[in-house]
């Protein structure tokens, strides 16, 4: 029997997202300083909101500087980020996976994951919720209890957000019904009638092709009682709520509240300083090129970046970089080095660990409650607003 190496796990998803997308033409061009001759990006699939906005980056990338990048697409959250840390990929896209895999969370507390050294670089922000259709007669969260609920295929982070949802609403899982789907299958579920709710980016190909043909209702997650929100810090630290307006069905004036986080782009801690800091500077110096491309799009200004809730360490590039344009500060940095000595001793403590743990069957529960135990707590920041 051939043994399962951390190298040939993660290598198989390289082989599954080889059928990238090259952005660009092939040839030796000049490119600008700074910047690699190519590069691979791993993102969500082809006809979400958070593929085009990789696109359209990757795309300005290659026109302004002669960089060429390769997309390479999964549906799941493991398949964004073995790219990243097997190496094939250079910078990934990935949704909150990039969070439980720092903290060796969830799917990541195993022999073949463990804590990693991720690091963010830029985080624009986009508003996330859950959608019905206007024909389902669901019209507010309490109103779930019975309907046919996705539970996403090997994505862990959406999960845990609609078992917030849920929470909020004072419902379980086990008041819906759920149905086990990959993220890219629900908006032909929900067309079909197979669900009835469907998690997904406010904007984007996928979800404007639905309201298009089925009228659609965003849930509003908005209320004075804050006992409503208890189970969010737990669930998704990287979240807040936050109001929006032109979502994909909605109608003149028509607003929501559901869940802000950042999708951030990310890349591993060893990744050349000079190289991240010389991306962001071409992300924000040719910003006009890109900003209209996607509804999206426009969020990755430096001025609308999210640099709160802060749970992955920004790299050292980064930092560079907000230094320089007046987007850092005292309590961030202060943040971050806790954040890195945080990350110095999951790693120091993760061998014993699962060398004593790795046969529990609650073994997820108790990494959680070791670090809880163990680790301070992360210093609060004052400083900033965004």
């Amino acid at each position: 029997m051939a043994v399962l190496s951390r190298r040939n796990f993660l290598g198989g998803f390289v082989a599954v997202s080889a059928l990238g997308v090259f952005t660009g033409c092939s040839g030796e061009v000049q490119v600008a300083p700074g910047m690699p001759q190519d590069s691979v990006w791993s993102t969500y699939p082809v006809g979400t909101g958070t593929y085009n906005d990789v696109a359209a980056v990757a795309n300005m990338l290659t026109s302004e500087t002669g960089s060429q990048v390769r997309l390479m697409t999964s549906d799941t959250g493991v398949g964004r980020l073995a790219p990243l840390i097997n190496g094939t990929a250079q910078y990934a896209r990935a949704g909150d996976e990039y969070y439980y895999a720092f903290e060796g969370n969830n799917e990541f507390t195993s022999e073949i994951w463990g804590p990693q050294r991720i690091r963010t670089i830029w985080t624009p922000p986009g508003n996330y919720g859950i959608l019905v259709r206007r024909d389902s007669g669901i019209e507010k969260p309490e109103d779930l209890k019975g309907a046919r609920f996705p539970n996403l295929v090997s994505s862990v982070s959406m999960n845990d957000k609609m078992l917030g949802m849920l929470k909020y609403a004072g419902l379980e899982r086990s008041d819906v019904k759920m149905v086990t789907i990959g993220y890219n299958e629900q908006s032909d579920a929900i067309k079909s009638g197979k669900l009835d709710v469907m998690y997904q980016n406010v904007v984007g190909t996928t979800v404007e092709e639905l309201a298009s043909e089925y009228p659609i209702r965003w849930l509003s997650f908005t209320s004075d009682d804050e006992s409503k929100y208890a189970s969010w810090d737990e669930l998704m630290p990287m979240v807040r709520p936050g109001e929006f307006e032109n979502g994909a069905g909605m109608g003149a004036g028509e607003t929501a509240v559901n869940l802000q986080y950042s999708i951030p782009i990310t890349t591993n801690y060893d990744h050349p300083a000079d190289e991240v800091e010389s991306l962001l500077g071409y992300i924000h110096d040719y910003f006009e090129v890109f900003e209209h491309s996607t509804p999206d799009a426009k969020n990755f200004a430096l001025d609308k970046i999210m640099l709160l809730p802060l749970t992955v360490p920004f790299h050292e590039g980064a930092v560079n970089f907000l230094e320089q344009h007046g987007r850092w500060s005292p309590d961030l940095q202060r943040r971050n080095d806790a954040l890195i000595a945080r990350e110095d001793a999951m790693h120091e403590a993760w061998p014993a660990f699962w060398a004593d743990n790795s046969g529990a069957e609650d073994v997820v529960q108790r990494w959680k409650d070791w670090k809880f135990n163990n680790l301070p707590k992360l210093p609060e920041v004052h400083d900033v607003e965004g």
